[in-house]
């Protein structure tokens, strides 16, 4: 990022309380607040978003006239917590996949920094390359078993046959550790791809904000919450409509329904035509706006809080 640019959960400044902190404690201390930053915002992103996860989840899987007919199907058969099916799996996967996303973040951005790399000759591709290689990260450590877990139980939504409980002893006896990567490549590029937009968009936006309003971010050293929730939502948003044919093609991998992304694509392309690849935009944009928009600016505010304490 610039140097000049608005601070935002890419770059929350320290604020200094004269203290003297060894360098060591106060980068771990840093890494310890992005991470914990990460882990309350996804967690409180998760129980405000997830019902639109769940309704894009089955668009991907079945066709429905929109996301309305699609939650409405959902609540006739197992009511309201039909939209819920796989809280469990999705609040432990969404905390932990944000909190490995934002320390790894800034991991790799005090690493580059650290080499004596200058980002502010190009902030935008900065923030790209260190949001693809933090999103490739949290898919590998995190997402794809979990996601995969997620997926499984969404499926079974608005069947009528009841949450759907027991996959991960049965996916273990039946396929081992394996089985819970299924469809983890095109987790892996779903994520990378989605998280490097939104960091990289953030950026830009963020300072554009701040810029057009003659907001003085030197002052404070972060730039407004309502400026880190629109530009962290419209990078949120812009992700999803970017790669939502791959996010189609590995929720049908991970639900069983293909077994892999040519087949999956093959297979769309001769029963639905290319409009299968637009499946759940309409539920997944909003949601991602609004999850991203929660999660950059909750995590803003966590790093801030806790640099000041450790600073």
């Amino acid at each position: 990022m610039s140097s000049s640019a608005p601070s935002t959960p890419a770059r929350v400044a320290s604020t200094a309380t004269g203290r003297m902190v060894p360098p060591a404690r106060k980068a771990s201390a840093k890494g310890l607040s992005w991470f914990a930053g990460g882990a309350v915002a996804g967690a409180l992103d998760t129980c405000v978003t997830m019902p639109l996860d769940t309704v894009k989840t089955k668009m991907h899987l079945k066709q429905y006239a929109g996301p309305l007919s699609c939650a409405q199907a959902i609540v006739r058969a197992d009511g309201a917590a039909g939209l819920y099916y796989g809280f469990r799996p999705f609040v432990i996967q969404a905390s932990g996949k944000a909190a490995v996303r934002f320390c790894m973040f800034d991991a790799l951005r005090r690493a580059v920094d650290g080499a004596g790399v200058d980002r502010s000759a190009n902030p935008a591709a900065w923030s790209l390359t260190l949001g693809f290689g933090a999103g490739m990260a949290e898919a590998l450590f995190w997402t794809a078993p979990t996601e995969r877990l997620k997926i499984l139980r969404q499926a079974k939504a608005g069947e009528g046959v009841g949450g759907a409980v027991g996959e991960l002893s049965v996916i273990l006896r039946e396929q081992g550790v394996r089985g819970l990567y299924v469809g983890a490549g095109a987790t892996a590029a779903r994520q990378a791809s989605s998280v490097a937009v939104r960091f990289s968009v953030l950026d830009r936006l963020s300072a554009a904000l701040c810029g057009l309003l003659g907001h003085d971010a030197a002052r404070d050293g972060r730039a407004p919450a309502w400026v880190t929730f629109v530009a962290g939502g419209t990078g949120g948003a812009v992700g999803a409509a970017l790669n939502n044919p791959i996010d189609v093609v590995k929720s049908r991998i991970q639900s069983g329904q293909s077994a892999s992304a040519v087949e999956c694509c093959q297979t769309l392309l001769r029963e639905r035509g290319p409009a299968a690849f637009a499946a759940g935009l309409s539920a997944r944009v909003p949601r991602l706006f609004v999850s991203q928009a929660i999660q950059f600016t909750v995590v803003a505010q966590v790093v801030a809080l806790l640099e000041r304490k450790f600073s």
